[in-house]
């Protein structure tokens, strides 16, 4: 759902290949006819932020069918009993009037899904988690595949074990919460699990709209001038800091507003684990050159920490592969193992079912149909469906931007410097349906202006087949330097647990520029 693996997942599209070729069947649920699409067993076109309607009308055929595993819903789960009661409001009438869809192809979903059950996978892209309430769509998308009985099984929604190696965060160290975290009243669960700030409400912060001010960012490897949505906002922040040290691989937008620009070390130039827990393996990639004045990004916190007198109580390793060895001392694994096996070793071996013998890793040790842990923090406790906000939106802003699409041989902003890749994708395009450009007199390659209510983008129009895309919608993709898409997105109407950007849809127009 509302992804595109031969671009963004392409192991995954591998894998998915050799299951249709051994009989297995697909459902594409996207807005584009993305070009696996074309593969299906059955295509459904939601409309944009919809796709929760759907999951909970198919939630409700299993349960009014009985074709769900009662073992596991009676014996390890909670909550089930107001999950149905809540799906049964999702008839196949009520579905097509959220989605847009054909009642007959959410109930030929359910039958599919039915006969196929229990090996039966959905795979989520970041177009639900880029939605203003995208994480209770993934919720319930999770909540189906436990309903077809697909938990912990080969075929299903397999429950990878970790690596079990240290954590270099300091969860119980700091009393972080009497320091007013920026964003945790907002977005509870966020911090809670993540321990982070949220990023988007920082700006504000640093325009003094905040608790206290924020006058100084150290980041690496990050570039909001392009990346976070409302970039009025956010270059103006940026810009008033007193202090902004940037470490990257490259003079991003977000580096040309720094004060000190560090040279990062690429892959090449430090040696790092990556541990990948879908395949239970971990592996060491190996430093080849040491180049004068880069420095990895461990060296580059110590320092900063010796310098400001506490490195020696958190950065007392010498260098990453200190580090590194001290990471694995738990696992059973050491370096020395690691750089003799370059392509990596599996750490476990893959075990199945585990959930009746082993808590599953939740609250209450068992599926939840219904959070707890979320009603404490005043959060939805059901995976509620929440229409979105753009229907009926001002006539000024007709059309549903969607952004993030992904080029193949671009990710983000990465690879867009290579002058090779740049002649096959020169220059930012939007996509828009043939009925929607001509009725404003747009032909393929004119420059067009897309606006919203806080800001406005110029790119090229690119006319896509009438199949591709629907005539209200509208796909600028994202990472240009020169015609960013987040000039004209959103910062608030976040999703309230994990505080995403609705990057999916943004009320907008389109004109000739």
């Amino acid at each position: 759902m509302a992804t595109n693996p031969p671009v963004c997942h392409m192991p995954f599209m591998s894998e998915m290949a050799d299951a249709i070729q051994r009989g297995a069947k697909l459902v594409v649920v996207d807005t584009r006819f993305n070009p696996i699409a074309c593969k299906a067993d059955i295509f459904a076109r939601p409309r944009t932020g919809t796709d929760g309607a759907l999951l909970w009308g198919l939630a409700r055929y299993l349960i009014k069918t009985s074709n769900y595993d009662r073992e596991l819903v009676e014996k390890y789960a909670v909550g089930f009993d107001r999950f149905a009661e809540y799906a049964r409001r999702f008839t196949p009438e009520r579905v097509a009037m959220e989605t847009g869809m054909d009642e007959g192809t959410v109930v030929q979903i359910g039958e599919l899904i039915a006969r196929n059950r229990p090996r039966v996978i959905f795979y989520p892209g970041a177009g639900l988690e880029h939605q203003e309430n995208g994480v209770n769509t993934i919720r319930v998308m999770t909540a189906l595949m436990c309903l077809c009985g697909a938990l912990d099984i080969p075929g299903g929604l397999v429950l990878n074990e970790s690596l079990g190696r240290r954590s270099l965060t300091l969860y119980g160290e700091i009393p972080l919460m009497d320091q007013k975290p920026i964003g945790a009243d907002r977005f509870p669960a966020l911090y809670d699990l993540r321990k982070e700030c949220h990023t988007m409400t920082a700006m504000d912060y640093i325009l003094g709209n905040g608790e206290y001010p924020l006058r100084g960012i150290v980041m690496t490897g990050a570039n909001p001038a392009v990346s976070n949505p409302n970039l009025t906002k956010v270059i103006k922040a940026l810009s008033s800091l007193d202090l902004l040290v940037v470490n990257d691989f490259f003079m991003t937008r977000t580096a040309q507003l720094a004060d000190y620009v560090l040279p990062a070390a690429t892959f090449l130039e430090r040696s790092e684990l990556h541990c990948y827990s879908k395949y239970q393996h971990v592996a060491l990639s190996r430093k080849i050159f040491d180049i004068p004045g880069v420095h990895d990004d461990y060296t580059m916190w110590k320092a900063l920490a010796d310098r400001l007198g506490f490195g020696e109580k958190y950065f007392s390793w010498k260098d990453e592969e200190a580090v590194n060895r001290w990471l694995l001392e738990p696992t059973g694994i050491t370096l020395e193992q690691l750089k003799k096996h370059p392509g990596g070793l599996r750490y476990k071996p893959q075990r199945y079912k585990k959930y009746p013998a082993e808590p599953l890793p939740t609250p209450t040790g068992k599926v939840e149909f219904t959070s707890d842990y979320l009603k404490e923090r005043g959060l939805p406790e059901i995976p509620e469906y929440v229409r979105p906000r753009y229907p009926g939106q001002q006539e000024q802003y007709p059309l549903v931007l969607q952004s993030g699409a992904r080029k193949p041989l671009l990710y983000h902003s990465r690879n867009q410097n290579i002058p090779r890749f740049r002649t096959e994708f020169p220059r930012a395009q939007v996509e828009i349906h043939p009925d929607t450009a001509a009725g404003l007199g747009i032909i393929n390659g004119d420059r067009v202006k897309i606006s919203s209510k806080i800001g406005s983008v110029e790119v090229e129009a690119l006319v896509v087949g009438a199949n591709d895309i629907p005539p209200e919608v509208l796909e600028l993709y994202h990472g240009w330097e020169h015609g960013r898409v987040n000039w004209v997105t959103f910062d608030r109407h976040c999703d309230p647990i994990s505080g995403f950007p609705p990057h999916k849809a943004t009320p907008v127009r389109i004109e000739k520029a």
